[in-house]
């Protein structure tokens, strides 16, 4: 009776076993939460959530405050013999300092199952850091380790095929490396390696994970971020897949309402990978929702539509991020709403003319008509005057108010904007780059009706500042050329160009020569 029963679970397995082997690179293909699969998988250079442990560990580095997140997706939900298969993520991440000097840490668990055929598991942990100094703070390094396992005919199947005399479960460990690096602000380039050692999760023969290489770019501006990736999976037996992933975010930050963001991507490949996913996300009070829907394309197409979610907190608050992205919609709310006044006061303006001579013609109207009565009236009468018309606001009074209003909303936004300058000045602008914020504050209200004696006497400030700081540094430079003709060794002017930079790296004065010069003496 139990015969029949037991082949059918042995024929399942080893179709399980098969499975696994022909999706030999299962641990890291699959894109791991929602967010970053919303977004074609494409996360490599920008790696700024806890998901930076399977994309690229060195962007821990960057991470504001400890986060948590779940995440669910169900997999090929359509395919024919109705087998489920899941995939499942549980990981945190948190910076090792308030102020991120240490770095940061990050813990995940993955798991991926095919009804009780196999089980694959991925402990993760993950370390990223910023490199210290002025010459090397753009670059950020980080590296992982993970404990992989796989496990054939979970449960109490019965399987009685040599491939499985030795044992069914297989465990490994792997390597990853990652770097990010800052080409100019907004813009950063990410390297990652996967699977260094190539871990081997054959039962019987060898069976290794592959080398994959990711290699990206990411466009980031806060409200906008725009990735492109490069993947490349080396296989030992000579195949190697090529994937090209792009994805882009869109966020709106409603002040009391929360984060809203919206997201897309594609992914295309070699084995006739194409992919369409997109996704939305809500973040309020530390919260985060997302939801990605994924169109697999391709040889996948009969596989099903994905609908998959996740789940994340972060803790505490980042002040300088909160408060500076809130800012900038304060700005962008009252700047809206004082163009829509200057909007009404310039139609107000327009029918001004039209207005005036319709006022004209109605007083010619009310003379001639008081001439008329006067004439006619017998004597000692008097002449009976027109109703009081109800009181209306004249198009010059309409304008008054909507000009007024427009006022009033610019002196808003101008002061939201200032705020935010203020808060970059504590979070460490260069003084290159506070006179850079002003002059574009004046340049956005000088002819708006706002009094900017505040700012234009800040511009007098750092433009002094500026100039003190860059006559220090000419005079310093001129000493070291001095040390140097007196016959200074290489390590004295090494040693005087480093500090040089140390000082005058923050003010972001051009200091091109003095790298050239270190860089000249550094080289072997």
């Amino acid at each position: 009776m139990n015969r029949p029963r037991g082949l059918w679970r042995m024929g399942l397995i080893l179709g399980g076993a098969a499975l696994a082997v022909s999706t030999g690179r299962a641990f890291d293909e699959l894109a791991v939460g929602a967010r970053p699969t919303s977004m074609g998988g494409a996360f490599t250079a920008l790696a700024d959530d806890m998901h930076a442990l399977y994309y690229n560990p060195a962007g821990l580095a960057d991470l504001a405050r400890p986060e948590l997140g779940v995440y669910y997706a169900r997999l090929f939900p359509s395919l024919s013999d109705q087998t489920r298969s899941a995939q499942a993520f549980l990981g945190g991440a948190s910076p090792l300092s308030p102020d991120g000097r240490w770095g940061s840490a990050g813990l995940g668990y993955q798991e991926l199952r095919v009804d009780d055929l196999f089980k694959e598991r991925t402990f993760s942990l993950a370390y990223g850091r910023r490199l210290p100094g002025p010459r090397w703070d753009r670059l950020a390094l980080g590296g992982g380790l993970k404990f992989l396992n796989r496990d054939y005919g979970v449960g109490n199947a019965v399987i009685p095929d040599p491939v499985f005399n030795g044992g069914r479960s297989v465990s490994a460990v792997g390597l990853d490396f990652g770097a990010l690096y800052t080409l100019v602000p907004h813009v950063k380039t990410g390297l990652a390696f996967q699977n260094i050692n190539r871990p081997d999760l054959g039962l019987v023969s060898d069976d290794r994970l592959p080398l994959v290489t990711r290699w990206g770019v990411a466009y980031d501006n806060n409200d906008l971020r725009v990735t492109a990736d490069l993947t490349r999976g080396a296989y030992l037996i000579g195949r190697n897949d090529h994937r090209f992933l792009v994805g882009a975010e869109r966020r709106w930050l409603l002040r009391r309402y929360g984060l809203v963001a919206v997201r897309g991507g594609a992914g295309f490949g070699n084995r006739d990978y194409r992919r369409i996913n997109m996704g939305l996300g809500y973040e309020v009070n530390g919260v985060g929702l997302d939801y990605v829907f994924a169109l697999p394309l391709g040889a996948a197409d009969d596989t099903g539509n994905l609908h998959n979610v996740a789940l994340s907190y972060r803790f505490g608050r980042a002040p300088a991020e909160d408060e500076l992205l809130s800012l900038i919609a304060q700005e962008r709310e009252a700047t809206v709403r004082a163009e829509e006044a200057l909007k009404i006061a310039e139609a107000e303006a327009l029918f001004v003319k039209e207005e005036r001579n319709s006022l004209l013609a109605q007083y010619t109207q009310e003379i001639e008509r008081l001439k008329e009565a006067l004439a006619n009236a017998p004597k000692g009468g008097a002449v009976k005057p027109a109703p009081a018309a109800p009181r209306v606001f004249t198009a010059e009074e309409r304008e008054r108010f909507a000009r007024e209003k427009a006022v009033k909303e610019f002196a808003a936004a101008y002061q939201a904007s200032y705020r935010a300058y203020r808060v970059q000045v504590e979070r460490g602008a260069t003084l290159s780059k506070r006179q850079e914020l002003l002059s574009a504050l004046v340049r956005r209200y000088e002819n708006k009706g706002i009094d900017l004696s505040t700012v234009r006497n800040e511009q007098e400030r750092v433009k002094s500042d500026l100039a003190q700081v860059s006559s220090d540094f000419r005079i310093t430079l001129d000493f070291y050329k001095k040390t140097v003709a007196q016959g200074a060794d290489a390590a004295e002017r090494v040693s005087l160009l480093e500090r040089m930079l140390k000082k005058y790296q923050k003010t972001g004065i051009d200091l091109t020569e003095v790298r050239e010069e270190l860089n000249r003496l550094n080289k072997p």
